[in-house]
Order: structure tokens, then sequence, then C-alpha cells
């Protein structure tokens, strides 16, 4: 990855978005948040922080996405790991 990587908003959700289909899991349940979240300012985290929140369960989980760190990785092994819960049955709705 080059330092100048394309890691605008619409670019990580874009991203983020086709590993939820990847993953089973329909995209519209979740939202990511940019920027570290306002109660952990002062843990020492780094700014360039993702939140993933899952609507419909309400979990959370941060990623780094300084170039270079594996987040997109790490967001999809929580995802098949179970963290998020497990994607809807598509045919049960």
């Amino acid at each position: 990855m080059t330092p100048h990587q394309d890691t605008s908003p619409t670019q990580l959700w874009s991203t983020l978005a086709s590993t939820l289909a990847l993953a089973g899991f329909e995209p519209s349940d979740f939202e990511m948040l940019e920027g570290r979240p306002e109660e952990l300012r002062s843990v020492g985290l780094p700014d360039r922080l993702l939140t993933v929140r899952r609507r419909s369960t309400g979990h959370r989980q941060l990623y780094a996405v300084a170039p270079g760190s594996p987040w997109l990785f790490s967001a999809f092994a929580d995802l098949t790991a179970g963290r998020f819960g497990h994607p809807h049955d598509r045919s049960l709705s």
C-alpha cells in the first residue's frame, strides 16, 4: 500500500459493503463512522479509526485504517467469527 491510497469515507464504505455482502450480511444493517469515538479520546488510540456498528444488534468494533493496516482483513475475520452475530437468513424474510 502506498501512503496516498484512497481512504476516503466513500471508498472505505464501498470496500466494507462489499466485504459485508461477501460474508453474507446485509450492508444496510451496518453503519460506519470515521474518527475516534468521543468516549475514547483520552485512551491514546490512533486518530484514523473506523467504528463499524451493526444496527440490528448494536455491536460495534473499532479498526485502525492507517496505510498498511489490515483493517479489512480484521473486519472480515470478525464477521466470519460471529462477532457481529450471524447473517440474517434471507429465505426467512
